[in-house]
């Protein structure tokens, strides 16, 4: 039957084939694009097409597809960058090339995409309920010029009438909240209080979903979509080594990595705040590249080491999230890029526990119950639960744990079985877990419980006196005489050895060297946890 010569009608049989891999199936995805390649784009398929080009890019199927499908998205931003004006806005906040998006960002990365990204960005509006600027700038602005603030004026009069033009509006604010860079979390408090939307623009091609993506010399090609495989060898096959990156490639696996967030309107801690030197980039099997990244100093938190990830498919950004670890333990979130949704998503997450696991030699892994439906529809809707549950998590509580084994061997024997609604949202009222050594480990929780305990009991809620009596007790237990950088990090640590009453040479010299090495080596610093934990228990 042949295929009428309308875009809508041939994109409709391409989405039909979209996640099917077949023999038959290559050939029908390449008869399609080639009639869609001979017809004029339409505003109205432009979205949903280019979603199928996105996941074809990253799962293809053979050569000639690939090249089907990057020429088709070439030729997507010509027509976007030929588009009026007036017809361009209609495709806002997508993250295709040459278009743009009002949203949010935090004045840091605005920073970076501003001074390395080459976006042309301006101030659209401020929301009602925002912090007035007087208030903000009174903090920051010069003595001589704090009066202008005490006028009444709104946001754009009140810069106006600090002789700022309009189009260094935002440069200026930028400016006026890096002297707030020794109080990064008053900063960004302040920034997010003055609830200001920004028009964000670039000409540069790449800065854009279609073409924002890792360089590879080697493209996987999909014959099969794996769904089955023994997850359990997958964690244990070893993990190859890093790739060594020069300064250059360093930047630009960094540049897509941010910008993978950004145009979609996102923004992660580890990807705004990274410790550049820290991100690590392992290439694996069937395309799939990971990159791990730790925090910066000042932005660490206690006891724990957050890094974050992101996970290529043949280069291109299709998942994002991060890992809390202590010690043995960690938190894990798994978030899948909307547009390559429909892929190899479990093969993607146990590659992701893979290079966790092996990388900080982890032996239980939780995931908080959010990610599969507690006050979550759409996890609840999907059965996200059992996502993980086919990967060995278990949940924590014993009741549900025994729950989910009926449920999963109905699912397992009575054919085409689902879990009811109410099934699934009780599944969720627990946390899950992937235990592989069988043992709970030391979790930080229980070292955040003591300490408040302690300043609860012995201080009345002092914490600041608490602080300083803990410090003080810690550095005469170590007779340390010098002063540490690591002010924050010694404070916690010194509090951990008061509220457990830590007295043995052993233990205190471990949680010295914590002082020493976390902000600078995650690696290290968790394994000096595990050598805790070891003697403790």
């Amino acid at each position: 039957m042949p295929i009428k010569n309308n875009s809508k009608i041939i994109l409709t049989q391409l989405k039909s084939v979209l996640f099917l891999y077949q023999a038959e199936s290559v050939e029908r995805k390449i008869s399609l694009l080639k009639l869609m390649s001979k017809l004029k784009l339409e505003m109205s398929a432009i979205l949903d097409y280019h979603e199928c080009l996105l996941f074809m890019s990253a799962y293809p199927e053979c050569h000639e597809l690939l090249q089907l499908v990057q020429s088709e998205l070439k030729r997507m931003a010509l027509w976007i960058k030929k588009l009026p004006p007036n017809k361009r806005t209609q495709l806002n906040d997508a993250g295709l090339p040459f278009t743009a998006m009002i949203t949010r960002f935090s004045c840091d990365i605005l920073e970076v995409m501003v001074h390395e990204y080459q976006c042309k960005i301006f101030i659209d509006s401020f929301e009602e309920t925002g912090e007035s600027l007087n208030t903000i700038l009174n903090i920051t602005l010069p003595t001589v010029l704090k009066q202008e603030t005490t006028a009444g004026l709104d946001n754009l009069a009140l810069l106006e009438s600090l002789g700022v033009k309009t189009k260094d509006n935002l440069l200026f604010l930028l400016h006026e909240f890096k002297k707030l860079d020794n109080l990064p979390l008053l900063k960004d408090h302040l920034w997010e209080s003055i609830k200001i939307y920004l028009n964000i623009s670039s000409n540069a091609i790449n800065y854009s979903r279609s073409f924002n993506k890792l360089n590879m010399d080697n493209i996987f090609f999909q014959t099969e979509m794996l769904k089955k495989f023994d997850h359990q060898a997958l964690l244990q096959k070893e993990l190859p080594l890093a790739e060594k990156l020069s300064h250059e490639q360093l930047k630009v696996v960094i540049g897509v990595i941010r910008k993978s967030l950004l145009l979609t309107m996102r923004e992660t801690d580890t990807s705004t705040y990274m410790e550049e030197s820290s991100l690590q980039l392992y290439h694996l099997e069937r395309g799939i590249s990971i990159a791990l990244y730790g925090l910066k100093a000042n932005r660490q938190l206690a006891y724990q080491s957050y890094i974050g990830y992101t996970a290529f498919k043949n280069g291109y950004p299709v998942a994002y999230g991060g890992s809390w670890i202590f010690g043995d333990t960690a938190m894990f979130g798994l978030n899948i890029l909307e547009s390559f949704r429909g892929g190899e998503s479990g093969f993607i997450m146990c590659q992701l526990l893979r290079t966790y696991i092996q990388s900080f030699k982890l032996s239980y892994i939780e995931v908080e119950n959010y990610q599969f439906g507690k006050d979550n529809p759409d996890g609840i809707k999907s059965g996200a639960f059992w996502f993980y549950y086919r990967y060995g998590f278990r949940p924590i509580d014993k009741t549900l744990k025994v729950l989910a084994e009926k449920e999963f061997d109905k699912i397992k024997n009575i054919k085409n079985y689902r879990s009811t609604e109410k099934t699934l949202i009780s599944l969720s009222e627990s946390n899950i877990a992937l235990n592989l050594s069988g043992k709970t480990p030391l979790k930080k929780e229980v070292i955040f419980s003591k300490v408040l305990q302690m300043i609860a009991k012995e201080f009345s809620g002092n914490n600041v006196k608490a602080s300083q009596i803990a410090v003080e007790e810690f550095k005469q237990k170590l007779a340390l005489k010098m002063e540490y950088a690591e002010t924050s990090v010694l404070e916690e640590v010194a509090l951990w050895a008061k509220a457990f009453k830590i007295n043995d040479t052993e233990r205190l010299e471990l949680l010295m060297k914590m002082i020493q090495v976390k902000n600078t080596n995650a690696l290290a610093y968790n394994e000096l946890i595990k050598s805790y934990a070891s003697i403790t228990h």
